[in-house]
């Protein structure tokens, strides 16, 4: 019988890029961290996907530019989504539908934080190898974000916000309650406005999902 249920424990590395000229006057910013995710997954009775995946990652902003120590940088990522069936057919399952993401940065120790809430478009796409293997991708696209900060409050829509979450999953099945992952994730984020904000962050993680 397949298992609704699932739970997650992954941590990986992440290397990343950062532009935030509202707190630094500097064009790169690079970091790299460990970072941890939980996440809970389940497939309710008419087949709906619902997803809650954390991640948290604690590093140091790196430039040559600005001679001063290495500010502290911290992310709390959280993302919820609600995928409806719309494609099974042989070993391919299609679900699509919305998801929310909430990011929360802070800079040296919470002098300066950035609060983030985006809204947008998720479609998941798994495709079933074997009985033990499967490959899994899922990819969204916000389209709306409110931004609240230390330096700045607002709405944006994608005339000045472009945005883009990706990743893709291989999964082994070790028993018929747990499975072992592996993870590739990719973040990109882009404010077109005076004080510009970018990033672009890359994750790999290995980890181990408990079914039930």
């Amino acid at each position: 019988m397949l298992k609704k249920n699932s739970l997650e424990f992954s941590t990986g590395y992440t290397f990343g890029v950062l532009k935030n000229l509202a707190f630094a006057p500097v064009s790169q910013y690079d970091y790299t961290a460990v970072h941890y995710q939980f996440s809970y997954t389940r497939i309710t009775k008419r087949e709906k996907l619902f997803q809650v995946e954390f991640n948290y990652l604690n590093s140091a902003l790196e430039s040559d530019i600005i001679p001063e120590p290495d500010p502290e940088y911290s992310k709390l990522i959280l993302n919820i989504s609600s995928l409806k069936r719309i494609h099974h057919k042989n070993k391919l399952t299609i679900h699509l539908g919305l998801q929310s993401q909430t990011n929360v940065s802070s800079y040296y120790e919470w002098k300066y934080y950035d609060f983030q809430q985006k809204f947008g478009i998720a479609a998941h796409f798994n495709y079933k190898i074997n009985n033990k293997q499967s490959l899994s991708s899922k990819v969204t696209i916000p389209i709306i974000l409110w931004r609240t900060s230390t330096f700045e409050e607002n709405f944006y829509s994608l005339g000045k916000y472009q945005s883009v979450l990706w990743n893709t999953t291989y999964k082994y099945a070790l028993s018929k309650h747990f499975d072992v992952k592996a993870r590739y994730s990719f973040n990109y984020d882009r404010l077109q406005i005076p004080s510009a904000y970018q990033e672009l962050q890359h994750q790999i993680n290995l980890g181990i999902n408990f079914n039930f």
